[in-house]
């Protein structure tokens, strides 16, 4: 039993180091706020250990600060508190961070004309990660190999098998509005799906080229969609994703286009 014990938390370890995360441009930690007027966040660690918030458009590009209000409470769950805030070059800046190293920065954002706040969180884990020594929080290892960066299997079912699991995701994406979950999705398929081609009987190739084509247009416009924090409008996008995977899947043999990643 401690053995398994011991084992589960290794593997609970190695999941934590591999969380995809994206960077933000002054190499922070991106975080999605569900809000089309401020869809993402910045957050890093300023040298003096205080918390820098700045804000950034659908295309990830700095806005100010403005009107916007940022309340933020972060420490460990028995002793948590609100920290005072200041505005300084366009960023939030935050008292000296609180002691500790594992506990969750919850953040509540106020924007201008609107009633109800919308809270975003980060985990800030202080521990090391073994292979970019970074901190937990601002380990992008998972990266390496996710997003645009995942290698197609070499085998047509194996590919099939990704790109269906790919699929699930993306609908379960879209239906919770998981927006960090579509960003990684969206960049993994088309490469996916790019991969088909070359591996499809050369009686069929033209046409499989065609579709995939077809389905990168689609897949482009549910990330747009999401980008902009307006998740209704990826829902026409995924349809056709759906029409156009049913359409391709006939050019392949059923066990082969239906397969699934085994556990």
């Amino acid at each position: 039993m401690k053995t398994k014990l011991i084992a589960l938390l290794i593997l609970a370890t190695s999941l934590q180091a591999h969380e995809r995360i994206t960077l933000g441009p002054k190499g922070g930690r991106l975080i999605a706020i569900d809000s089309p007027t401020t869809p993402n966040a910045e957050f890093k660690v300023t040298k003096d250990n205080r918390f820098q918030i700045g804000f950034l458009d659908k295309n990830r590009k700095p806005l100010p600060v403005g009107e916007r209000k940022l309340t933020i409470t972060a420490g460990e769950r028995s002793n948590s508190n609100k920290l005072t805030t200041e505005i300084k070059d366009d960023v939030i800046l935050t008292e000296v961070a609180p002691t500790g190293n594992d506990y969750h920065v919850i953040m509540q954002l106020r924007e201008p004309g609107v009633t109800k706040g919308k809270t975003f969180r980060l985990h800030y884990n202080l521990s090391k990660c073994p292979e970019c020594k970074n901190p937990e929080w601002l380990c992008a290892c998972g990266s390496k190999e996710s997003g645009k960066n995942i290698k197609p299997p070499a085998s047509l079912e194996g590919l099939w098998a990704e790109i269906n699991q790919h699929t699930k995701e993306l609908r379960e994406g879209v239906a919770e509005k998981a927006y960090e979950a579509i960003d990684e999705v969206t960049e993994a398929f088309p490469v996916l799906a790019t991969a088909l081609p070359g591996k499809t009987d050369p009686s069929r190739k033209a046409e499989s080229s065609k579709l995939v084509d077809e389905l990168k247009i689609s897949l482009a416009g549910i990330r747009a969609a999401f980008a902009a924090r307006q998740p209704a409008e990826a829902t026409l996008h995924l349809e056709a994703v759906e029409k156009i995977l049913s359409t391709l899947k006939a050019l392949y043999p059923p066990d082969v286009a239906n397969a699934k990643l085994k556990k």
